[in-house]
């Protein structure tokens, strides 16, 4: 049948649209999650941790330059300088304290008159313009700013590099006395930073306006990086950015990885703070869900597959039962016939094996029908069929060949065959009927076979060998029925 032939190509096609079904669902579920995931992060939450990690910073920062703006107005700090800087005593002390009350790393101040240097310990040294260390002092002045944020290393303890918050001193009348301020390590505002990274999963660091990284977790980028180099942020958009009074947002590629930038001013350090994150570990648990998906879905398809298989098997064999049997009596029918006819032919060819062909007609089935009805009549068609059944042989093919003639294909000889259908015809004269009524005649009784018997000769078609076999039972028929004779 059409629909037996195109088996295999209707399961392979169920198979395909459920894989690819099932994969095309799961891409655009992970592309649809990953797009709300990397929109949730842009506007949500790199800009929250932004504020978060923009007031812890500010808070941290603020603090000291709150205690060197004070020390800048202190009158104890301008008197001692117009006072002619006597007593260096009182001026360490003063710095040791202020140090000690506060937990600063370094306290200092830079005489404008005469260029020392007074740190808590003593007096550093006198700065000078051809000293790369004290650069810093001259380029503050140029900015005619009350303060500023440098980030440099401590010569007054052994080169560590600190963050100094530098504030003017100024007398009534604005002369310029000096310079003083507070000193931060950038170890212990990087290890916020790294804090701030376990917490927030997020890459922190801090520039200058001109891109020049100030803090990160990685030392070695301090002072020796710049944004543009780490990021390839453009300078129009740092002086975009610089005056923007809410957070900017920006991506860039590092090492294959998309990174999600967000980047904001801070006025009061005159800093910027970037927080960043890599996409890659932002999609982790999309990806592992994406994952799970696909082993569950796989797992549940092949169970689906596997069931379907079961049923389009079941379902095949019953196809393939009905396509070469007879539904009513369940023998073979003449698509069967054909198929086996094919297989005895092609052993008789190659084995040299004899076989033979039996053809039985019912005598007067019709009184059945007519006396009993049909349902009677197919009962004693499925009884008779029964009985074939019981005696044949494995190898043999019972045929129903239509209405009440049943045909057998035996790999039996002219002898066998005939002994055979003598059986045939005696089982089918001496079956028992129950009674389905009290008196009158059963015409199920009367119901005997007429055999026609003709075995194969070489090359001999199906439709040839049937036709001696029809002609001679009919040879029975004329001589009154319930007899086997063989064909000629």
């Amino acid at each position: 049948m059409k629909y037996i032939r195109s088996y295999y190509k209707f399961t392979l096609l169920l198979v395909m649209v459920l894989i690819v079904g099932f994969a095309v669902i799961s891409i655009v579920n992970y592309q649809v999650t990953k797009a709300s995931v990397l929109r949730t992060i842009i506007k949500q939450d790199l800009p929250l941790t932004m504020n978060n990690i923009y007031s812890d910073l500010s808070a941290e920062l603020t603090r000291p330059l709150l205690v060197a703006s004070s020390m800048a107005t202190d009158t104890f700090l301008k008197d001692w300088v117009i006072d002619g800087e006597k007593n260096e005593d009182r001026i360490r002390k003063y710095l040791f304290d202020i140090k000690e009350k506060y937990g600063f790393f370094s306290t200092f101040f830079v005489s404008a008159h005469s260029l020392k240097y007074y740190h808590f310990k003593g007096v550093n040294k006198v700065i000078s313009p051809t000293d790369s260390h004290d650069v810093w002092y001259y380029r503050f002045m140029n900015l005619k700013q009350n303060y500023d944020f440098e980030v440099d290393v401590n010569e007054a303890s052994q080169g560590i590099l600190t963050i100094f918050i530098n504030y003017r001193v100024e007398d009534k009348t604005g002369k310029l006395l000096g310079v003083t301020g507070v000193g931060l390590k950038v170890d212990s505002v990087s290890d916020s930073i790294k804090e701030y990274k376990q917490r927030y999963s997020r890459n922190v660091f801090l520039t200058n306006r001109e891109g020049v990284i100030q803090v990160h977790q990685n030392r070695a980028l301090i002072q020796h990086m710049t944004v543009f180099q780490l990021t390839g942020l453009r300078q129009s958009q740092l002086n975009h950015l610089l005056k923007l009074k809410e957070p900017f947002n920006f991506e860039y590629r590092s090492n294959g990885d998309k990174i999600l930038a967000n980047a904001r001013y801070i006025k009061q350090l005159d800093w910027l703070l970037f927080v960043e994150q890599s996409e890659s570990a932002s999609l982790k648990e999309a990806r592992l869900n994406l994952w799970r998906t696909i082993i569950i879905g796989s797992i549940v398809s092949a169970i689906v597959i596997a069931i379907m298989l079961l049923i389009l098997n079941r379902y095949k064999k019953v196809l393939e039962e009905i396509a070469v049997s007879d539904e009513l009596t369940g023998c073979a029918n003449r698509r069967k016939l054909e198929e086996e006819y094919t297989r005895f032919v092609y052993r008789n060819e190659r084995l040299n094996l004899p076989f033979s062909f039996i053809l039985l007609d019912l005598d007067h089935f019709k009184k059945v029908n007519d006396t009993l009805g049909h349902l009677h009549g197919d009962h004693v068609l499925k009884t008779i069929a029964q009985s074939l059944a019981d005696i044949v042989r494995p190898t043999d093919i019972l045929v129903r060949w239509g209405g009440d003639e049943f045909s057998i294909l035996t790999d039996c000889n002219e002898e066998d065959a005939c002994l055979m259908a003598e059986r045939i015809r005696k089982i089918v004269s001496n079956i028992h009927w129950p009674k389905i009524r009290d008196n009158g005649n059963d015409p199920r009784n009367d119901v005997t076979a007429s055999l026609g018997v003709a075995t194969y000769r070489p090359a001999e078609t199906l439709a040839a060998l049937q036709d001696r076999a029809d002609k001679a039972l009919y040879i029975g028929k004329k001589q009154g029925g319930n007899q086997v004779n063989l064909a000629t």
